[in-house]
């Protein structure tokens, strides 16, 4: 059963988006919950970007990728497939112009935060949670694949677990090009913020959560290109790079060495070729001497998404301590 509510949030509310404090947040609760007195650990699933939490919950059924309710993935995960069961949350990380990419921003939200902190004391608060760190797991794909790496590793005292699915990461491969792309699609137009392009709301997207400035209107960002001259603008790209996995590992090597459990988990023929990220974060880890399991599958970026969910699930059902 999935109970839908909504939450406002002092953290969301500080955001120069002009986006509301209020957003939906969905919670899960096993079969049987309603029956029993029992507490359950708690696994937070971050959204990709281009979702919600609603369209998580309730996607359309009219693209050319058909997906089913997400009830319908977790229901056989604690049935048939035997996973421990666990209580759902579904928290939504939607900014203006996209995915605020599940981290602290001035100017997109401080989503970090609000997963960390608030969502957090709201769920213990009003569900049969157990309330610590040992029984509390993150997990996302693409965007929220990356999410979970970096709500986790900056808060090893609130959750003990990440599945990392298919995450934004090695920037320097996968991002740096996006930025051309948009350039591509509205050349010899000089950029002015997000436009009906994909390219576009990415960059802008990732810009006010990567490179966010203040001092910058009236979009309140650095790009990390030049415009015409297509140079990278290092110390900008320098500010996306702080969030990336295969780079911010090294500062917090002590956090990780608290979890219960780290899963990096992507498909082999992944379209943005993430894959790569994926290596490269397992190869450092694995120097780092942090423990961590790491897993390809057949899958490109988000054909078995579905599928790596339930698998995440049965993971996390493995790591985290329950009842």
């Amino acid at each position: 059963m999935i109970i839908h509510t909504s939450h406002e949030s002092e953290f969301l509310a500080r955001n120069m988006l002009d986006d509301s404090a209020e957003h939906d947040l969905y919670v899960y609760v096993p079969p049987g919950y309603d029956d029993s007195d029992r507490r359950y650990a708690t696994a937070v699933l971050l959204h990709a970007f281009g979702e919600s939490a609603a369209t998580v919950v309730s996607p359309d059924a009219t693209g050319e990728r058909w997906r089913p309710p997400i009830e319908d993935v977790l229901d056989p995960a604690f049935g048939r497939m035997g996973v421990p069961p666990m209580i759902v949350v579904i928290p939504d990380g939607n900014c203006r112009w996209g995915c605020g990419q599940w981290i602290d921003s001035p100017v997109s939200g401080f989503f970090g935060s609000y997963v960390a902190q608030d969502v957090v004391s709201y769920v213990d608060a009003n569900f049969r949670t157990l309330p610590v760190a040992a029984s509390r797991g993150v997990f996302g794909f693409s965007s929220g694949g990356m999410g979970a790496w970096n709500v986790v590793s900056q808060n090893a005292d609130v959750f003990s677990a990440m599945a990392v699915l298919s995450a934004d990461t090695f920037l320097d491969m996968t991002h740096k090009v996006f930025t051309y792309k948009f350039f591509n699609s509205i050349w010899p137009e000089p950029p002015n913020g997000p436009v009906d392009d994909d390219w576009s709301a990415m960059v802008y997207a990732y810009s006010a959560a990567y490179a966010p400035n203040p001092d910058n209107p009236p979009f309140f960002v650095d790009l990390p290109v030049a415009w015409p001259s297509g140079e990278l603008i290092q110390d900008v790209w320098d500010r996306w790079l702080r969030n990336d996995p295969v780079e911010n590992y090294r500062e917090r090597l002590d956090n990780l060495r608290k979890l219960s459990g780290i899963l990096l988990d992507a498909g082999s023929r992944d379209n943005y070729e993430l894959q790569w990220g994926h290596r490269v974060l397992h190869h450092r880890l694995t120097e780092a001497g942090i423990a961590h399991d790491f897993t390809e599958n057949p899958g490109n970026h988000g054909g078995r998404a579905n599928e790596r969910l339930q698998f995440a699930l049965t993971w996390l059902g493995q790591v985290l301590q329950h009842e």
